[in-house]
């Protein structure tokens, strides 16, 4: 779902992970230390919503089990793919659980794609975990990347008793993914229809999947983690999120592929669910590589914009950025002048000279004439002093659909950038 090499995906990854610990001296000791192997696996089966039986992995960590239990983890892996391996997480003294995602692997029942039925399995999973001996009974606490992140918000808005939560680079309305700019995304679409799913497509199975109405309730400590760029669910999915959550929040932007920054949300269980050091709150942008040092902000940083005209009439053009350097932040706009259309939409897209996507929007042609205003996805990308950008309208494309042919008659165009009030990368 990156800017590089997610666009085409054509599987979701499936990542939830419950955390549990006991808020003891020993148990923060246990994130404190190094890591190290030779952890137990054992196959369990877990009964999930509905009598749903789910087929699940348990990795223990070596060694004594320290007083209350140890910290624990729920895995959901991609879809298609093996469980989610535990060991790496046992290493760090943390007790897992990888689960197949329902109506997918050795797992019953139908896909749900972070639904009801998803939600309920989160809360049997919750109380098996709970249940078991060699973790706490209290302290429990939920990790998912991708679709598993929407799983999280899922479970937590659905009031399962989570202590602490990581969504990761998700969808906290899948209404608005689905929708970003004024046009459909179709490459977003596609992808989510042939999983399977089969009730989610409906104006009521989105709403259930738009979590983000109920987070100004949620007061879960919750550190959100999110790309720098994301075509398919934005940046402005996880700041809206952070705005309206209530409790204790962080948001660290900057995640490229793989697992999450094991710094971050190690320290994130180690204090909310085992009494570790305090971590802060407020806003964490990694640098664009290859940087890659952070900057940190008490709220979400202020913005500005950057307004540049581009005359003439070509479908493509290009712009030198006055001064800089910028960084993009936040929602910009394509304003366009056109006339003597057949086109549908018009499709815009911001990149550098050598093909690199800054950001793209689209938005329905309703007359014939008429002035356009675009919105443009909210996408961090570092822009050096002097940058040129090439501004490209189409009536379609991957991500937004629509159909070749038909004419157009472009008149002026207007960029207006969102930015950082300073860049921080270099």
């Amino acid at each position: 779902m990156r800017l590089v090499g997610r666009a085409g995906a054509t599987a979701v990854l499936v990542a939830v992970v419950l955390v549990c610990t006991g808020a003891t001296a020993a148990a923060s000791a246990v994130f404190a230390g190094t890591r190290s192997s030779g952890a137990a696996t054992q196959q369990v089966t877990i009964t999930g919503a509905g009598g749903v039986q789910l087929a699940c992995e348990l990795v223990l960590p070596a060694g004594a089990v320290p007083k209350g239990g140890w910290p624990g983890l729920v895995l959901f892996p991609g879809l298609g793919a093996t469980p989610t391996d535990g060991t790496d997480f046992a290493a760090a003294g943390l007790a897992s659980i990888s689960c197949d995602e329902r109506g997918t692997g050795s797992s019953g029942g139908s896909f749900d794609l972070a639904g009801p039925s998803d939600a309920a399995d989160a809360r049997a999973i919750f109380h098996w975990l709970a249940a078991r001996p060699q973790v706490s009974d209290t302290q429990i606490g939920a990790y998912g990347e991708d679709l598993g992140g929407a799983e999280v918000w899922d479970a937590a808005v659905a009031g399962v008793p989570f202590k602490a939560i990581v969504p990761a680079d998700t969808w906290s309305s899948l209404a608005r993914a689905l929708d970003p700019t004024g046009v459909v995304n179709a490459s977003l679409l596609r992808l989510l229809t042939a999983v399977g799913a089969p009730t989610w497509n409906t104006p009521s199975g989105v709403g259930e999947r738009s979590y983000r109405a109920h987070l100004h309730s949620l007061t879960i400590p919750t550190l959100i983690v999110h790309d720098r760029g994301d075509l398919l669910w934005d940046l402005s999915q996880a700041t809206a999120a952070y705005r309206r959550l209530a409790g204790p929040k962080r948001l660290f932007i900057g995640w490229s592929g793989g697992r999450p920054p094991e710094p971050e949300v190690d320290a994130w269980f180690r204090h909310y669910l085992a009494g570790g050091p305090s971590v802060a709150g407020g806003v964490v942008i990694q640098h664009e590589s290859p940087d890659k040092a952070t900057t940190a902000f008490r709220k979400l940083p202020p913005t500005r914009f950057v307004r540049v005209n581009l005359p003439g009439s070509a479908r493509s053009r290009s712009v030198r950025l006055p001064g800089g350097p910028f960084e993009t932040f936040g929602t910009g706009t394509l304003t366009v002048r056109y006339t003597g259309t057949s086109w549908k939409q018009v499709v815009a897209k911001v990149s550098t000279p050598n093909g690199t996507l800054v950001t793209e929007g689209a938005e329905p042609v309703r007359k014939p004439a008429d002035v356009l205003t675009i919105p443009l996805l909210d996408e961090a990308v570092f822009l050096p002093r002097g940058k040129k950008l090439v501004v490209s309208l189409s009536s379609h494309d991957a991500e937004f659909g629509g159909s070749a042919g038909g004419s157009i008659t472009v008149r002026r165009v207007t960029l207006k950038l969102s930015v950082l009030r300073r860049a921080v990368s270099r």
